[in-house]
């Protein structure tokens, strides 16, 4: 495979010339934390201008380029950048978007694509809920490309799963369908066409006043990372800023942090001890909360800070449960305990656990005896949830097999799958099918044909009790 470095200076050039981009030399778009391109979309601006496929330009030029430069393979990286999900590979704070950006570097003689992957953040957050994997957008953000003139090209930001929403339109962000292959294109102007037709179909739906905010504090947190691009993740500084900020705000009572973040106390004890590392949505809340930048945590500094209300929007998934209930008296909880179980209010552990406003772990350990029954009340519900599921399943696929019997086609179990479709909420897995088609054939005493269909549509149903069966 013949070299990409290997180019030779035009008839007439002199020796000592400057080194020639062998790709074009294109600037990514964006100049801050805010709208900085993403390397994903600066990708697909480079293969446009060369008129070319993104799969042909890294399988001719990028793939060797990465091949000589690092050893990858260069049909993996064919393979990668033809996927849908490519620009998540490319923009991610991993090895492979390391190679991408130093071969696309070396090949464009720029230095700073690397700044338009996750790559500045490696050493510094944790990988935990770092990357989302879907693809966002804003559309108010698109709009202005068009109406600039320039190509529609997706932000870094957006790839960044913390951040919900757009801080300079203040927009929540829009999520795409994801999809196995992309759209057939056939070149700039009908990506322009499709994204003018996108962003006039998407719902314009204002963001919260925290979740501009958080997102325009990881905004500041790129461009930080610029700033200080040795600087990485130290135990010691964060737990430095969190004893600050807890003996400020909170006369040095870790738990009262904890009540306000709405978060464990053991979470906050390990954060503050420097033994376990905040992920990037919980370095947003502190920031928020304490009126500070990303930074300032991580790094240690003692900075001047203010008290805010902590949000209501946070994701469910960071949010301690519980509540106030466990500060009554366990009299009083196990009498409302028992009232919601004799009337049926309450199916599982779960409800019982929300009605009494404590968490799931407070009701096994003070309640265990009724935790349990609950909790077997629970999986008999969901057994007969499913069990009523699967008789509904069968039967509509039973109805719909000896309809296609009736009008004489054969009940191909693909055929009967796609009439049910709509009459049922979820068509289920393979098994769920199969398990219906061989009840439906038992009863019906038609033949499954294995392969090719057989010239007799179906054998005649058995007789009944009475009855006398006829010749074929």
């Amino acid at each position: 495979m013949k070299s990409p470095f290997r180019t030779k200076l035009p008839g007439g050039w002199p020796e000592d010339a400057p080194p020639r981009s062998i790709l074009y030399s294109l600037p990514p778009y964006g100049c801050s934390g805010d709208d900085r391109e993403h390397l994903g979309s600066y990708i697909a601006r480079l293969s446009n201008a060369h008129d070319m496929a993104r799969w042909t330009l890294t399988n001719r030029i990028i793939g060797p380029a990465a091949e000589e430069l690092f050893g990858v393979s260069s049909d993996r990286m064919a393979r990668d950048i033809g996927r849908a999900d490519y620009s998540v590979k490319v923009t991610s704070a991993t090895e492979q978007a390391y190679q991408w950006a130093h071969t696309l570097n070396r090949l464009t003689l720029r230095t700073n694509l690397q700044l338009c992957t996750l790559l500045p953040l490696k050493e510094l957050v944790s990988p935990f809920l770092l990357l989302s994997d879907r693809r966002r957008f804003c559309p108010s953000c698109y709009r202005d490309d068009v109406q600039k003139e320039r190509d529609c090209y997706d932000r870094l930001l957006w790839s960044i799963d913390a951040v919900a929403a757009c801080p300079l339109h203040r927009l929540k962000l829009v999520n795409l369908p994801k999809l196995k292959r992309r759209p057939m294109v056939f070149g700039p102007a009908d990506e322009v066409t499709s994204t003018i037709k996108l962003t006039e179909s998407a719902e314009l739906l204002p963001a919260s006043d925290y979740e501009v905010a958080s997102a325009r504090l990881i905004a500041e947190l790129l461009d930080d990372s610029v700033v200080f691009p040795d600087a990485g993740y130290s135990a010691s500084a964060q737990s430095a800023f969190l004893t600050h900020a807890v003996d400020t705000l909170f006369n040095g009572k870790s738990a009262r942090f904890a009540a306000h973040l709405r978060v464990n106390k053991s979470q906050v004890h390990g954060w503050v001890k420097g033994k376990i590392q905040m992920c990037l949505p919980r370095l947003a809340l502190v920031a928020y909360c304490c009126g500070c930048a990303i930074a300032d945590i991580l790094l240690g500094n003692k900075v001047m800070l203010s008290l805010r209300p902590a949000p209501q929007c946070q994701d469910r998934r960071l949010i301690a449960s519980g509540g106030e209930g466990a500060k009554r008296p366990r009299d009083e909880l196990r009498k409302e305990l028992y009232e919601l179980m004799r009337d049926g209010r309450i199916r599982n552990a779960t409800e019982a656990a929300k009605c009494l406003a404590v968490s799931s772990k407070f009701l096994r350990e003070n309640f265990p005896r009724e935790q349990a029954l609950l909790v077997q009340s629970g999986r008999e519900l969901v057994k007969s949830g499913r069990k009523e599921a699967m008789d509904v399943f069968d039967q509509i696929y039973l109805s719909e097999h000896k309809a296609l019997c009736d009008a004489g086609v054969y009940p191909a179990r693909r055929r009967v799958i796609e009439r049910m479709r709509g009459k049922v909420k979820s068509l289920g897995r393979r098994k769920n099918a199969e398990r219906a088609q061989r009840k439906a054939h038992a009863e019906t005493g038609v033949i499954i044909a294995r392969g090719r269909e057989p010239e007799r549509l179906f054998l005649p149903r058995r007789p009944s009790c009475g009855q006398t069966e006829e010749k074929v």
